[in-house]
C-alpha cells in the first residue's frame, strides 16, 4: 500500500477549484506543509491532462507573487486530469479500475460542484466506493450550501452516512478556515476578561457584516439556485455568530487543536446558539437586489436577493434583549467582512471591538483616552491587533487550512450535521416568514451604498 493520499475533485475545472483550491495546494507544497499525497481531478471542459494543466499554470502564474514554475511542476507530477461526465459515469468507473485505489493509504472525495448535482455525485461515490478495500479510509468533503433546506439536507447526510461515518464527513464553510476567524477561539478562551464582557450586561448590540463589492459574476447559474439567504447566511454568518455568541469551553491544555473532548464541547455551544435564535418583527426584514443583477442572469423576472438585513436575538440570560445585526450584500460600496461588538457606554463615544476579517485581518479595540494637554478631554483611539504586523508573517489563505485539516483528519473547525440541521430550521423559518409576510426585495444602486446604510 502507497503511503500517499488520493484527493479525487469533482467539479476540478470550476471556480472554485481552479482559483482556490489549487493555489492552495501550491503554496502547501512551496512551504512543505503537506507532501504524501496525489490529486486526481475530474472536469468537462478540458479534453486532456495537457489542456488542463497548461490552463492551470497560466492562471496561477499571472495571480501569484513571486511565482515559482518548480513548486508549480512538482504539484503537477502530483496531479491527474480526466475529462468525465457524472451523466455517463461507466466509462470513468473503468478508468478508475485502472487507477489502482485499493494502494491509497486514504481515499478524499472532494465535492466543489454546483449544489444540484451533489445528490449524483454521491451516488457516483457509492459506485467508486465498490472499488475501494473497506479497510481504506475515506473521506468526504463537501462545499455550502449543504441542500437547500431541512428537508434535502437530511437527504444529503442520509447520502454520506452511506459512504462514511460522521467523524469523516467535513462540511467546508471556508470563512473557518481564516485566521481571525480561528482567533476568535483563542480570543475567547485565553482572555477570560473578553469572554465575561460579551453579554447583554456589557454588550448594547452585534454587527456582523459581510460586504461584498462584485456582482455574481460567472455564479449566475448557482446564485439564482440559492440567493445571499442561503448562499451566506446559512452558513457564513450563523457560523460567525454562534463563534462571537457561545460559551468557550475550557481549551485543552495537552493538545489544544486537536483535543477530542474540546472540539466535542465547542460543537456542542455553538448548536446551543442556533437553537435559542430568534427572529425579529417582519418591519426589520429587509431584502435587496443590485440594480444590474437581472442583465448578469439574464433574468428580468428574477426575485432573488442579494442582500438581506435583519436582527436576531438569542433566548439565553447572557444574550437576553441584545440585537445581532446581520448585513450581507453584494456590489456593495466597500469589499468588507467583520464583527464590531458595541458596548454600553455613559458617552456618546461607544467603545467598541471590531474583528476584521477581510481584506484586512485584524482585530481593534476602540477606548477613550485623554488628549494630551486638554484637562481631561478625551478622543477615541484604536488598539490594534494584525498578524504581520505582530509576527512579520501573513495568514495563511483559508483553504490551505482547509486542505490540511482534512489531511490531517482535524475537525475542529469544521460544522458537524447536527449544527447544519438546526441552521437550516433557522433558514426554513425566514424564508417561511417572508414568504406568508410577502416582504418584497427591493432594489438598490450599483456599489453605492455601503453596509452600514442599510442599519435602522
Amino acid at each position: 500500500m502507497k503511503s500517499e493520499k488520493l484527493f479525487i475533485f469533482f467539479g476540478a475545472t470550476g471556480n472554485l477549484f481552479t482559483e482556490k483550491i489549487f493555489p492552495a495546494f501550491y503554496h502547501l507544497i512551496r512551504r512543505r506543509k503537506i507532501d504524501n499525497f496525489r490529486i486526481l481531478a475530474i472536469g468537462r471542459r478540458f479534453r486532456d491532462d495537457q489542456s488542463y494543466k497548461s490552463s492551470l499554470h497560466q492562471s496561477l502564474s499571472n495571480k501569484i507573487p513571486n511565482f515559482d514554475s518548480s513548486v508549480l511542476d512538482g504539484l503537477f507530477l502530483k496531479t491527474d486530469y480526466y475529462q468525465g461526465d457524472i451523466y455517463d459515469p461507466q466509462s470513468f468507473l473503468s478508468f478508475l479500475n485502472e487507477y489502482h485505489l485499493k494502494n491509497y493509504q486514504e481515499i478524499l472525495f472532494y465535492l466543489s460542484t454546483l449544489p444540484s448535482i451533489y445528490t449524483r455525485v454521491l451516488r457516483l461515490i457509492e459506485k467508486i466506493n465498490q472499488q475501494i478495500p473497506s479497510n481504506i479510509p475515506k473521506k468526504i468533503i463537501i462545499e455550502k450550501p449543504f441542500g437547500f433546506n431541512k428537508d434535502s439536507f437530511i437527504h444529503l447526510n442520509q447520502l454520506f452516512n452511506k459512504l462514511a461515518p460522521e467523524r469523516n464527513i467535513y462540511y467546508v464553510d471556508h470563512y473557518l478556515g481564516k485566521d481571525t476567524v480561528q482567533n476568535i477561539i483563542v480570543l475567547k478562551a485565553e482572555n477570560w476578561f473578553i469572554e465575561n464582557l460579551l453579554s447583554a450586561r456589557y454588550v448594547k448590540e452585534i454587527r456582523i457584516v459581510v460586504s461584498e463589492k462584485e456582482g455574481v459574476g460567472s455564479r449566475g447559474q448557482f446564485y439564482e439556485e440559492t440567493g445571499t439567504i442561503r448562499d451566506i447566511f446559512q452558513n457564513h454568518i450563523l457560523q460567525l455568530l454562534s463563534l462571537i455568541a457561545m460559551d468557550i469551553p475550557p481549551l485543552c491544555q495537552e493538545d489544544k487543536i486537536e483535543c477530542s473532548s474540546f472540539i466535542g464541547s465547542m460543537q456542542q455551544k455553538k448548536r446551543e446558539v442556533i437553537q435559542n435564535l430568534k427572529l425579529p418583527d417582519t418591519k426589520k426584514i429587509y431584502l435587496g437586489q443590485y440594480q444590474s443583477y437581472i442583465q448578469d442572469i439574464s433574468n428580468p423576472l428574477s426575485k432573488t436577493e442579494t442582500l438581506i438585513r435583519l436582527p436576531l436575538y438569542i433566548s439565553s440570560q447572557r444574550w437576553s434583549g441584545v440585537p445581532f445585526w446581520i448585513i450581507t450584500g453584494k456590489r456593495l460600496a466597500k469589499k468588507i467582512s467583520y464583527i464590531e461588538i458595541i458596548f454600553h457606554s455613559t458617552t456618546s463615544n461607544e467603545n467598541r471591538m471590531i474583528i476584521e476579517i477581510q481584506p484586512e485581518e485584524k482585530i481593534d479595540l476602540v477606548i477613550q483616552v485623554k488628549i494630551p494637554g486638554k484637562s481631561l478631554l478625551s478622543s477615541p483611539v484604536r488598539l490594534n491587533f494584525n498578524s504581520l504586523g505582530t509576527f512579520g508573517i501573513n495568514s495563511p489563505e483559508a483553504y490551505e487550512n482547509i486542505l490540511i485539516d482534512c489531511y490531517r483528519g482535524d475537525k475542529t473547525l469544521f460544522p458537524d450535521s447536527q449544527f447544519i440541521l438546526h441552521s437550516w430550521e433557522i433558514v426554513d423559518k425566514l424564508r417561511n416568514l417572508i414568504n406568508k409576510e410577502q416582504i418584497k426585495v427591493e432594489k438598490y444602486a450599483d456599489n453605492y451604498y455601503y453596509a452600514e446604510d442599510f442599519l435602522i
